[in-house]
């Protein structure tokens, strides 16, 4: 069920702008903030228009906000079809016709509150000089309490889920686009493109052309489709050597927890606890045929090696590569050192991977690190992930295609 273009767009300042046969369209800006490891986006909201940053979570079902003043906010109803979208179905408070309240979740903070569903006014920045798309988007004002555990400057969440109203799927809905959008993360800027249907024009043919796709798998929870992106692992390898394992834990459809989930929420990839004990082994015993040195772990890490024997390369330090094997032994997610290591201090680089218990509520967690300098194509219309190898391959990174670098280019 769509949400109603009622309320569509209110202004389109400027869309597409072409410059030496590229074609630029609309970004959001992203930072990622050195004490949470949280991953910020910019956008601009209400009226008088302001700037706000809101902490990124790939599988949020929605946007929700500590709402300031704005003239243009308009409360939406309970027993509306923008009600019923967001909260999946009838049993909603206050459905004898009062306000729509919904539920917002903080996965940084692990908070949960009620809140107020609203239309308001929100911009997104276009790469052209001085012009955005405004639209009224649907999203929900919370409690200032829900705030707890953002980074300093966050006044909510930006949730990019597979749902209807997403900040990708109603901007999608608005003007007209195929659903998709794709995000490239670094350590200091990245960018979402809530619409990224000519790759070619955002991050040139070399980087769109050899995207490797899998599928996106659906998960039932509740008797809904959940927000969160999942794939499909098959198996696990360190250094062309396949893990043993419980098969089992792969299986998205297992009861205990099983699958694998992307997530900006959890800084460093996270394994059952079986899998990472035998990821680990495989790893240590890997890094001695290759003469690293162990030495005393860091928290939060088990694992780490001391950097003087390390041979450092433009992907990364020099160690054991690690493979996610999806649909197929053709379909390979591989990890460089880049994204499977992270410097801890001058002497030590650690394994950034996380045991994530016994049960957790998925076998296999893909970290914000992991998704660094790495471009993702979520296409919502073929429930399909195409996933770059590390940009730096290329002595390239996500940093590159803010706004302020990618106008550059265009001068």
């Amino acid at each position: 069920m769509a949400v109603p273009q009622s309320h569509s767009l209110l202004l389109l300042i400027c869309f597409f702008s072409f410059f030496h046969g590229r074609t630029f369209s609309l970004v959001i800006p992203v930072t990622k903030d050195s004490v949470t490891n949280q991953y910020l986006a910019s956008v601009y909201h209400g009226s008088p228009i302001k700037p706000i940053h809101l902490a990124v979570d790939l599988g949020g079902p929605s946007l929700w906000m500590a709402c300031g003043s704005s003239t243009s906010s308009r409360t939406i109803q309970s027993r509306s079809i923008q009600c019923v979208a967001a909260t999946g179905d009838g049993s909603r408070s206050g459905s004898g016709g009062g306000a729509c309240e919904v539920v917002a979740r903080n996965p940084f903070g692990a908070l949960v509150g009620k809140a107020l569903l609203v239309e308001d006014t929100v911009a997104v920045r276009a790469l052209a000089r001085s012009t955005a798309a405004v639209i009224v988007a649907v999203h929900s004002c919370a409690p200032r309490f829900l705030l707890q555990g953002l980074a300093k400057s966050a006044k909510g969440i930006l949730g990019l889920g597979r749902n209807q109203i997403s900040l990708p799927a109603q901007i999608a809905t608005e003007l007209g686009f195929h659903r998709r959008f794709s995000v490239c993360l670094s350590s200091t800027n990245g960018v979402v493109f809530p619409e990224s249907g000519s790759q070619d024009s955002v991050y040139g043919s070399e980087i769109s052309n050899s995207l490797t796709y899998t599928p996106i798998l659906t998960k039932i929870i509740d008797g809904s489709q959940s927000a969160e992106y999942f794939i499909n692992v098959k198996a696990i390898k360190v250094d062309g050597n396949r893990l043993v394992l419980d098969k089992s834990l792969l299986d998205l459809d297992s009861e205990d927890g099983g699958g694998t989930r992307l997530s900006t929420v959890v800084p460093y990839t996270a394994l059952e606890s079986s899998i990472f004990k035998s990821l680990t082994a495989a790893f240590r015993e890997a890094a001695r045929a290759m003469n690293m040195k162990e030495v005393a772990p860091v928290a939060s890490f088990e694992v780490c090696f001391a950097s003087e024997n390390m041979e450092m390369t433009a992907t990364g330090p020099k160690v054991p590569k690690i493979e996610l094997i999806l649909q197929s032994e053709m379909v390979r997610w591989k990890f460089d050192g880049r994204n499977s290591m992270v410097k801890v201090n001058d002497e030590t680089f650690c394994l950034a991977i996380v045991d994530g218990g016994l049960k957790p509520k998925n076998a296999v967690v893909l970290g914000g690190y992991q998704m660094e300098d790495i471009v993702l194509d979520f296409d919502m219309g073929s429930s399909m992930l195409g996933f770059s190898s590390s940009l730096l391959q290329r002595k390239r990174s996500c940093s590159e295609f803010s706004p302020e670098n990618l106008l550059k280019s265009t001068e």
